[in-house]
This record gives C-alpha cells, structure tokens and sequence, in this order.
C-alpha cells in the first residue's frame, strides 16, 4: 500500500505531524509512505527513516498522478490538496470534516472538532492515520522526532565547541511569536537570557526569523551584551544542525520550540490559555519538555477577546521567575537522564 501523508502548514505543525507518520510505519511497516509538505518545511522530513519520499506542495503537484497512491491522509484540512487528489484517482482520501467541502472531496472523513479543543495536536494527526489503518490508537503515543543528517549533527558540534571550553549549558531564546498566538512581551524573554546568561557555564543565543525582527531586536536590548543574537544567520537546514548542539530552548507557541523538543532539548513554552491555543492543545512534547501559562481559566474559544476580557491581559502575570525556574527544571531532568545513559 502506498500512502500520501499530507500537512502543507507550519513548521510546528509538521513537527507535531511526526508521531502520525512513525505510529503508522510501526502499525504497517509494509506500507511506503510519502509525505506532502510546504516547500520550507521539506528540511524538517528529508531524513525521516519511515518516508520513502517527501514531496512539496504546490511544486510537485503535477508529479503527483504518475506515483499511483492508494491513499493519502490530510492532517489539515485543505480544499486545493483534496481536490488534486481526487483529481488523480486517489482512492482512499482520509481527513477531518472541518469545511463543507471536506464532505465533498473526502471518501473517508473523520469529525474530530479541533476547534473545540480537548486534545493535543499529535493526538489528533494520529487518529487520523490510525483512521487510515481501521485502528484505534491506544496507548501511549511517541513524542515527535526529527532525523538528521550525520553533517547536521556535525554542524552543531561544532557550534557548541565555538560557544567554549568552560560551557555546560548551550540555551536558546526565541522570542519571536508569528502572531499565530497571544504573545508574552519579548522584553520577557530577553530578561530571562539574561538571567540564565549570569549563571557560571551557560551560554545564551537569541533566535529568530525574517518576521521576528522588533521581537528580536526589544529581546537583545532586554538581554544584553552576555547574549548573542543569531537572528536570520541560518536556513532551516542549518537551524536543525546549530540546535542540535543546544541543551534547552525557552519560546513562545512557535515552530522553534517544537524544533527543539523533537531534536532532544529540555524545552520551555510560554503558553496562551485561550483553549485551541493552550499547552494541552500545542505544548512542547518529551520528557524535557515544561510548559508555563497563567493559571486562569479562559473565558474565550478561538482567538483572546483581548481587553474585552476582565481577564486581560493574563500572560503578563507570567513573571521571569517562572519561566527562569522551569528553564533550570527542564535542564535539571535532562542532565539526569543523559547521566543515566552514561551511567
């Protein structure tokens, strides 16, 4: 069986696509599976040992008929991939019914109210495929896992002996948001490189893409000379490598922060309670992974109802101390474990 796993958003959202896809090859190892990315997110799956190929969308679109796939998954729902499908003769066309359309081009959809919040987003790509396979997913499901190359891990061995000789600890703080969730002030954020910049053996580096530019730019005036930016210096495919040589990651709900979960870090999220926003829905996953969010309970569904909330504004009762705290937390525990497997 030949089956197309699709997810053609975000970087953190392919991330948290990881588990479907080794769920699926652990429950049908016979099968050869593909996926169907945007073109920036290929890095992320290029040396995934249960892919035979990834495919990018809408580029390889037209290459797509001649592979002859008996059936394709969509993790999100989009109306132009469903029906390029159905358009090539993909037969079995699982997804979730969250448009109209989706009743129309899908032979095969799944009612998971996302909207509604309740699970995590691994939780729901994973119910997806087991759809797929007529399983049901039981049991503890992997946390996401992102394969490099042998010159990506060189890459960030590399980084981490230039950070130098007497550093224990290599951390990362991504301020940047993309607005795809209510933000903690980047001031927040540089204050908390700071803070951990101060501790003997840490080496801190701010990260940040093309569009995080004034959060990195507030970041670095809060953080100080003892932190590095390295905002825009990297690709992808070199971010993955550079991380690899890190031990923690502190960010908001963002792609980075899901990065350096799946490659092993003890990561920190600073989290929206808003429901479809919140650490249940999009929180960092593993064993070192730590989420920080205002105890509150969220009056709101999709979006923060801003100062119409008497709520308003909870995240900035997130203090530093919180965030440094669950930092040294998560770097603790995986100091723990990696003495475990030396041991």
């Amino acid at each position: 069986m030949k089956v197309l796993v699709a997810r053609t958003d975000k970087l953190g959202d392919v991330v948290l696509s990881l588990p479907a896809i080794a769920w699926l090859k652990a429950r049908r190892p016979a099968w050869e599976l593909h996926a169907l990315v945007a073109p920036r997110a290929a890095p992320l799956l290029e040396h995934d040992p249960g892919l035979a190929r990834v495919w990018t969308w809408p580029e390889d679109a037209g290459r797509l008929g001649a592979e002859r796939f008996d059936a394709a998954v969509l993790l999100v729902y989009d109306r132009a991939v469903a029906a390029h499908l159905l358009r090539i003769g993909v037969r079995r066309r699982v997804g979730p019914l969250s448009r109209w359309t989706s009743w129309l081009l899908l032979s095969c959809g799944v009612r998971q109210r996302r909207s509604r919040g309740g699970w995590h987003e691994r939780d729901y790509n994973v119910g997806l495929v087991a759809a797929l396979a007529r399983e049901e997913a039981r049991g503890k499901l992997p946390a996401p896992r992102l394969a490099l190359s042998g010159a990506q891990r060189e890459a960030g061995r590399r980084f981490r002996a230039t950070a130098g000789p007497r550093v224990a600890v290599v951390a990362f703080v991504h301020a940047g948001s993309g607005g795809s969730a209510l933000g903690w002030p980047p001031e927040r954020f540089g204050a908390v490189a700071a803070r951990l910049a101060a501790r003997y053996g840490w080496r801190l580096f701010l990260t940040g893409g093309e569009s995080d530019g004034e959060a990195v730019a507030a970041a670095a005036a809060a953080a100080g000379p003892a932190v590095t930016s390295l905002a825009g210096q990297y690709d992808l495919r070199e971010l993955l490598g550079v991380l690899s040589g890190g031990d923690l990651m502190v960010a908001p709900s963002t792609g980075p922060l899901h990065l350096a979960a799946a490659l092993g870090l003890a990561a920190v999220g600073v989290m929206s309670p808003v429901p479809v926003q919140s650490a249940e829905r999009w929180g960092p996953l593993g064993p070192r992974a730590r989420s920080v969010a205002p105890d509150v309970l969220c009056p709101a569904r999709l979006a923060c109802l801003g100062p119409r909330c008497r709520l308003w504004n909870c995240l900035e009762t997130i203090g530093v101390d919180a965030v440094v705290a669950a930092a040294l937390d998560a770097v603790a525990v995986a100091g723990e474990a990696d003495g475990r497997s030396r041991g």
